[in-house]
């Protein structure tokens, strides 16, 4: 069972290389953090004092939840159900936001969302995992039927597990037990054509 601690705010980054060798790139900038509070009380039960503390997240600590979240080909965590996959999704609504959206979103949401067939998704991605940051390899994902038809639009991308599936399939995991879906990634709206494909770098920092 993957073994999640908390988290608390993430940072998420990806870089997606458009066909025609543009590129668009999406970050946010929040802090990780946990709260310390310590409390004095008297005999009496009486609070004389309290204080809420934010506190910093050594290395070690960042090391070991990016080592227990991602696949990373190591042995350092004895977890095989990690996350190691990345989809992609031509999900969309009618005023042409893209879907997912919101902290709700689950493995189950986005692939009911996902009309696309195939091999969307690429898993068993090995990421390297550092002191503060997990970043997966360069992801290829070609039109012409090897992951997608021609002419998909993308609309977002899923980060998230495979359970046995392998390393080319269709939609994220939703066995019990399995990875969740981690994050999800809002792009531009990219359509793929003939002989054409996106390359997508996906890294996730705590700091």
């Amino acid at each position: 069972m993957l073994k999640f601690i908390g988290f608390g705010l993430i940072f998420l980054a990806f870089i997606m290389i458009l066909p025609a060798n543009n590129s668009n790139t999406q970050s946010d900038l929040p802090e990780m953090y946990g709260i310390a509070t310590i409390v004095l009380k008297d005999s009496s039960g009486n609070i004389l004092f309290e204080n809420v503390i934010h506190n910093q997240v050594v290395d070690v600590g960042t090391t070991y939840m990016l080592d227990q979240t991602f696949g990373d080909g190591g042995t350092d965590v004895s977890d095989a159900n990690q996350v190691d996959t990345m989809c992609v999704t031509d999900a969309s609504i009618p005023n042409g936001s893209i879907v997912p959206t919101g902290d709700t979103e689950t493995a189950a949401l986005f692939n009911a969302e996902n009309n696309l067939i195939g091999n969307n998704c690429k898993g068993n991605i090995v990421f390297t995992t550092g002191a503060t940051s997990a970043v997966s390899p360069t992801q290829t994902f070609q039109a012409g039927g090897t992951n997608f038809p021609d002419g998909t639009v993308v609309g977002g991308i899923g980060i998230c597990g495979n359970g046995i599936k392998g390393a080319a399939f269709n939609d994220c995991d939703t066995t019990a037990n399995q990875a969740p879906l981690l994050a999800v990634v809002n792009t531009t709206d990219v359509t793929v054509n003939t002989g054409e494909s996106v390359d997508i770098t996906y890294t996730l920092t705590l700091d």
